[in-house]
């Protein structure tokens, strides 16, 4: 069979088999091995003994179409400077599948990952020194009406307060402030939020006028502190608390109506700040790391 690297000993044994006079046929059919095969084996084994027998290697003594060295290194210094297969081939007048396989070869077929910056993990000291609110898109149900999921997530303890409605107007925004302050047992200090229409006019024609809800916050003495445009990861405890949401509630539950919707999620927030063991509290509830905090005092 051509291809196939027999074994030098199989070799060896075959040509002092076919020496004491086993026909080189009779060999063929016995180890499946072809008969021309075996005759270059002979004529080997006669020219230089059993060196002869080694595997040779098939590799061709001339390769006009291999790249070159030289062009090896252009389309390898062309990927530091993370150019892609195709601008590389066009660049250097080649096709896109040469330089593919030479990138391949180099171990460099995918681009690798620009450096991402260690993300700065704070953590507030006290509850109520910072809420994160933000808004999700809720798609629709049977009803094809979209609905608004607010949340406010407190920085230190993690307690949360959500409300589903079916606007997501500034009006709306200063209900659920409203709501959160009802809510929580404590103070509010400070809110985050991003630049949404729904809580500041920042971004807005007129951006010296306050929302209704940069009122209600001025009105309550709460600092309102937006996130750096295009810098969601700001605003990652309130983002990470709708994916929980999701993964362990709506995505879990077949939900058709908006009031088995806002059930379902109110009492996952009851399950989520009294019940559910938090990981980055050491196990503990957003509501027994607030009750122990406020013990200590």
């Amino acid at each position: 069979m051509r291809g196939v690297a027999y074994d030098p000993i199989l070799r060896v044994k075959l040509m002092v088999l076919h020496e004491q006079g086993v026909p080189l046929v009779q060999l063929s059919t016995e180890y499946g091995i072809a008969r021309q095969v075996l005759g270059r084996w002979w004529q080997r084994y006669h020219a230089t003994d059993l060196a002869g027998l080694q595997p040779h290697s098939r590799r061709p003594r001339h390769s006009p179409t291999q790249v070159s060295a030289a062009t090896v290194r252009r389309i390898l210094q062309a990927r530091q400077r993370r150019r892609s297969a195709a601008r590389i081939a066009l660049a250097l007048g080649l096709g896109r599948g040469t330089v593919q396989r030479v990138l391949e070869r180099a171990g460099q077929s995918r681009l690798p990952r620009p450096p991402r910056a260690t993300p700065k993990r704070y953590e507030k000291q006290r509850p109520g020194e910072l809420l994160h609110i933000d808004i999700k898109f809720l798609p629709a149900l049977r009803n094809a009406r979209y609905d608004y999921e607010f949340a406010a997530v407190d920085d230190f303890s993690r307690e949360a307060v959500v409300w589903i409605t079916t606007e997501a107007t500034s009006a709306a925004a200063t209900d659920f402030l409203e709501r959160v302050l009802t809510t929580l047992p404590y103070p509010v200090e400070a809110i985050l939020t991003d630049n949404a229409f729904a809580f500041t006019m920042r971004r807005a024609y007129h951006a010296e006028r306050q929302s209704r809800f940069e009122q209600a916050c001025a009105s309550a003495g709460i600092r309102h502190c937006l996130l750096r445009p295009h810098a969601p990861q700001s605003n990652g405890k309130v983002e990470r608390f709708f994916r929980t949401i999701d993964d362990e509630c709506l995505y879990v539950h077949r939900l058709f109506t908006f009031a088995a919707r806002s059930r379902a999620v109110a009492d996952f927030v009851r399950y989520y700040n009294h019940q559910r063991p938090h990981l980055s509290l050491g196990g503990q509830t957003p509501v027994q790391r607030r009750t122990l905090y406020f013990q200590q005092e």
